[in-house]
């Protein structure tokens, strides 16, 4: 069995924390946002081809921190299903690493996603991955060095755009569709050489597990004939209404006003504006392209009481908390078919531990072996770096098929 790569803790914090702490507002990047990108346009007539398709392709040299990622890559288009049940095209980015494979079997391929978190094209890991700093940095600019840490270990990596062309921030269906089709689209794009039999992981950190544990959960219905070896959820959103109490109020509490615009995106049936307050509707009509951290730049300590065209329009709204319910794992249907790891910083203000807790217990409930691993030091931000070496190991675990350890 071939020594695996693990970088240490300190690399990956450094790794992780560059990006986070990088401001935007001097960066011009030379590459078209999406949205102003021709790749990017869906075809016509892409209804009756089968999901997971490629529809167009084109390679790439992929940056992070702009510096060249060491890998092969290409920009996917593939065909899915959206959010509103309609045929679509989203892009991922696949990437080969340019070292040969030496492990034992063929090489595994990480389906790796990015805490996406915003309503603008400029958001979109793909962008990210292609160089596109006009926007300034974001979550898929930060996540691009945990893109390279996976790399590093041997692995083939697809990451999708799952929040799909229109940024259906929160649109979980999408979410799973966007994912698993995004895999499909991997294992058949000859280029990438991925062998039909390489093991198939999960992983996604915050935004990013919530999108990996509904594709998870959607697995044995969607795309059944993908055998998922394990799944790596760190920091999950695993309630989004309980994660967003979380960020209202705190230096963040900007986000509420992106969080609302993916709502109302996503779920239009819901009408979100009805509940909102004058001051409310004018922000979220500001920040219809705006990544979560742009929100919380512009409106730090946000309340989202402050929005509410009456007291409890938002906060305790029950026709709004069963839209916000669909987008939260804990609340949709189905469960992992692989084990699943769950760690999670014990004191994590943006993604109460509690839910992520009670969604270990619905897993353990179906029969899927999860192993929860709480870190006592630390919050959201931090866990983000200080988890990479659990979620390495496990996935590295998984892929040579060790048995895999259960906390329930």
């Amino acid at each position: 069995m071939r020594s695996v790569r693990i970088v240490t803790l300190r690399a990956a914090v450094v790794a992780v924390v560059f990006g986070l702490v990088m401001t935007g507002g001097s960066w011009a990047g030379a590459v078209p946002l999406p949205d102003q990108d021709s790749f990017y346009a869906a075809p016509p007539g892409i209804a009756g081809l089968p999901n997971g398709a490629v529809l167009a392709s084109r390679p790439i040299g992929a940056e992070s921190f702009l510096v060249p990622l060491p890998a092969n890559a290409w920009q996917v288009q593939y065909k899915t299903i959206d959010n509103h049940g309609r045929p679509s095209a989203y892009v991922a980015t696949i990437l080969v690493p340019q070292q040969e494979w030496t492990g034992t079997g063929p090489r595994p391929l990480v389906s790796y996603q990015v805490a996406e978190d915003g309503v603008g094209s400029k958001c979109a890991p793909s962008y990210a991955l292609r160089g596109g700093l006009g926007g300034g940095p974001s979550n898929a600019f930060s996540e691009t060095g945990v893109i390279r840490l996976a790399l590093q270990q041997g692995w083939a990596v697809v990451v999708p755009d799952y929040q799909g062309p229109d940024s259906d921030f929160s649109g979980a269906d999408g979410y799973a569709h966007g994912v698993l089709d995004g895999i499909r689209a991997a294992k058949s794009f000859t280029p990438a050489a991925i062998d039909p039999a390489a093991p198939i992981g999960l992983w996604g950190y915050s935004g990013g597990a919530q999108s990996t544990a509904v594709a998870a959960q959607a697995q044995s219905v969607y795309a059944p004939e993908l055998q998922l070896t394990g799944a790596a959820l760190g920091g999950v959103v695993a309630d989004l209404a309980a994660t967003m109490s979380g960020f209202s109020g705190g230096i963040a509490g900007g986000a509420v006003v992106v969080g609302l615009v993916g709502l109302n995106r996503s779920y239009p049936e819901a009408n979100v504006l009805q509940y909102l307050n004058e001051s409310g509707r004018e922000m979220l009509a500001a920040g219809q392209t705006d990544c979560l951290h742009d929100a919380a730049l512009t409106h730090p300590f946000l309340n989202a009481a402050d929005l509410e065209a009456w007291p409890g329009s938002i906060t305790d709204n029950a026709e709004l908390s069963s839209v916000v319910r669909k987008a939260s794992p804990l609340f949709r249907d189905g469960s992992p078919t692989a084990p699943v790891l769950l760690y999670h910083a014990i004191a994590d203000e943006f993604a109460p531990i509690a839910a992520a807790r009670a969604l270990a217990g619905k897993y353990c409930a179906a029969g899927v072996p999860v192993q929860r691993v709480e870190n006592p030091i630390g919050e959201h931000g931090t866990e983000a770096a200080a988890g990479l070496p659990t979620a390495l190991t496990y996935l590295t675990d998984r892929f040579a098929g060790k048995p895999a350890p259960s906390t329930c």
